[in-house]
């Protein structure tokens, strides 16, 4: 169901980013002077969320404000001054609708000289009171290791009243540093994986027809389960984009009755594995070669809300059709008719990215909607139109909607990505259209481009979309480059406003930082980034932590240098082997520049350079490799 945000809040507030207004009600003291009179409350016999959200509020006051409050249980006489978490029994809980929470909201309230903070069966209340951390006590969490606990010797506090239900159901932010389990509870995020604090609600995520039906173990036996096309049924493997495995070449034969009787059987036996799981993909392969066999050219036909090749979609180097949802969409309900407790997921992805017309999602059926072909150098809803109008028709026909999104270039990890200003107005745009969960895919291998960064603002844009960007970028920049913060805003301005150049061509994932040097990568500009970064570097150069930070935010305009570099002049560089095929002879300019690069990612731990390869010592090993004639 599509969770929808509440919030009422009546108080005044260390921090902005909420409305809120003042009454003149009684004024709760927490703490006065490093001392409290105050008591926190758990139920006598506690949950573990209630026990961990006890400990946590206890350990935070301290350290704020010195007072060293005690957690005990409901079964004493009620006091006048009490900090109540969880289900306590006392009548001032009693009053609050627990109903209204769902599993992850949460509610802060004062009653009397009373602090309520209660929320939902997964973790709310562990939500509850990080929120009053923040929005409260004025308390942030930037990074795993960065954050800000202000020194307060009294706490008082107005009237509030809030209850904050998120908006969407599931949000995960896909970022390693992401996972530290104190910032997951601290900023509300999911992990499919069950990664960090989160447990995971799915048994299986994407791309599961080989998981299903493996073509290792019918491919032979069983061609007919297979893709049909070219002329033939395609049951064979593929070497995978990780270079290290294989993959199925195409996907299932979808009306094949004997393909739905086998996924089913095989479904069943992991449902048996993890019965507590309730999302299980049914999805297809990472491949477009789907079956095109009479049957299931047949139901694509039949349900397509397009004419074939009206809509050409383009990703990975390969051109395809937007196909529709005919008979994937067919082929899935099936199965979820079959298991009707559980919720069946799949791709509405590349050729299958178009909602069909005529065919509805069953009720337990997810479409987790991939926008891997927009463009990033502008938001999706006027940037990529044809994406726009597949979600909007997505939203008229189910709101249950995931939506995978992508906010890095995987083919350049290291490299400058301007699509920072792109991040609000995407997640706008899926609230306003019924979507209710969302995955934001950031950069899983240690370091790239602004990745503290990029993961921050993504996770707080995943609990509320309308928040307040700008401030939470700066004071993101003012807690992790110190005195350098303002040098490095005024590199993400200058190369955020050159983002579209003379060509207003497309900012794809996979693209190069060689394709930008007519728009945010010419000479002019690169020149004045590293101005910039001089500045920078200065401002912090007695601050080592400061330090290592802002060369951390100069590696992709070195990486930039290098390959932009490496394309203009890689062919006249002399070669050390006379072979067909030798490293070069760098000039003396390059060398110490990629030597500088490369050692500061062995120091700060960049572990790969592009999604799947390239660690760093294999981009100095192979910084060029030239075949003579190119």
């Amino acid at each position: 169901m599509f969770a929808k945000r509440i919030i009422l809040i009546l108080a005044y507030s260390l921090s902005a980013g909420f409305s809120f207004s003042v009454t003149c009600a009684q004024e709760l003291i927490l703490v006065e002077n490093q001392t409290s009179s105050y008591q926190i409350i758990l139920p006598e016999n506690p949950e573990v969320q209630e026990i961990q959200a006890a400990k946590v509020l206890q350990d935070y006051l301290q350290r704020i404000s010195g007072a060293s409050i005690p957690v005990i249980h409901d079964d004493g006489e009620p006091k006048v001054q009490e900090i109540l978490i969880g289900k306590v029994n006392r009548a001032e809980v009693k009053e609050v609708k627990v109903e209204d929470f769902g599993q992850d909201g949460h509610y802060i309230g004062t009653k009397g000289e009373k602090l309520l903070i209660m929320g939902g069966s997964r973790k709310g209340v562990i939500y509850g009171v990080y929120a009053f951390l923040e929005n409260y006590l004025g308390c942030k969490k930037y990074t795993s290791k960065v954050d800000h606990i202000p020194s307060q010797s009294t706490i008082r506090l107005g009237q509030i009243d809030a209850l904050e239900i998120p908006v969407f159901s599931f949000r995960e932010v896909f970022y390693e540093d992401v996972y530290d389990p104190e910032f997951m509870d601290w900023h509300r995020l999911h992990s499919f994986g069950g990664r960090g604090s989160s447990p995971t609600e799915w048994g299986y995520w994407v791309h599961t027809f080989h998981q299903l039906l493996n073509p290792e173990e019918y491919g032979e036996s069983n061609p007919e389960y297979f893709s049909y096309y070219d002329g033939k049924r395609h049951a064979g493997l593929i070497p995978s984009w990780d270079g290290k495995s294989v993959q199925p070449e195409s996907q299932l034969c979808l009306t094949n009755p004997e393909v739905l009787e086998i996924v089913s059987e095989n479904l069943q036996k992991a449902i048996d594995q993890k019965p507590e799981a309730r999302y299980w993909s049914v999805s297809q392969n990472d491949n477009v070669n789907y079956c095109q066999c009479e049957n299931c050219a047949a139901l694509d036909a039949q349900y397509a809300a397009f004419a074939p090749e009206e809509k050409m979609y383009k990703t990975h180097g390969s051109e395809y059709p937007a196909l529709g949802m005919g008979s994937m969409l067919t082929f899935v309900n099936k199965v979820a008719e079959r298991f009707p407790d559980k919720i069946i997921s799949t791709l509405a992805y590349q050729y299958t990215r178009v909602p069909p017309r005529d065919l509805v999602p069953a009720k337990n059926v997810n479409i987790m909607l991939c926008s891997i072909e927009s463009t990033r150098n502008e938001p999706i809803e006027t940037g990529d139109v044809e994406f726009s109008e597949d979600l909007q028709g997505w939203g008229k026909l189910t709101d249950n909607i995931l939506v995978w999104d992508y906010t890095i270039r995987f083919s350049h990890l290291v490299s400058p990505f301007p699509n920072l200003r792109t991040l609000q107005p995407n997640i706008q745009f899926l609230k306003q259209n019924r979507v209710s969960a969302v995955f934001e895919q950031g950069n899983i291998q240690s370091g790239g481009e602004f990745a503290e960064l990029r993961a921050y603002l993504l996770t707080k844009l995943v609990n509320d979309p309308e928040v307040d960007i700008q401030k939470e970028m700066d004071d993101f920049l003012l807690a992790y480059y110190g005195q350098a913060a303002g040098h490095i805003k005024a590199y993400i301005n200058l190369v955020h406003d050159h983002n579209q150049g003379s060509t207003g061509r497309k900012l794809s994932i996979f693209g190069s930082p060689i394709q930008e040097k007519d728009s945010y990568l010419t000479p002019e500009l690169i020149k004045a980034y590293n101005l910039i970064f001089d500045k920078a570097e200065h401002a912090v150069r007695q601050e080592p932590n400061h330090l290592q930070r802002v060369k951390s935010a100069r590696l992709p305009v070195s990486y930039a240098m290098l390959e932009i570099e490496k394309d203009i002049s890689g062919d006249q560089w002399e070669l050390f082997e006379t072979k067909e095929e030798g490293r070069a002879r760098l000039p003396s300019e390059v060398s110490e520049l990629l030597y500088d690069f490369v050692y500061h990612c062995l120091r700060t731990n960049v572990s790969r350079l592009s999604e799947w390869h390239t660690p760093p010592k294999e981009y100095l090993e192979k910084y060029p490799i030239i075949k003579k004639g190119e």
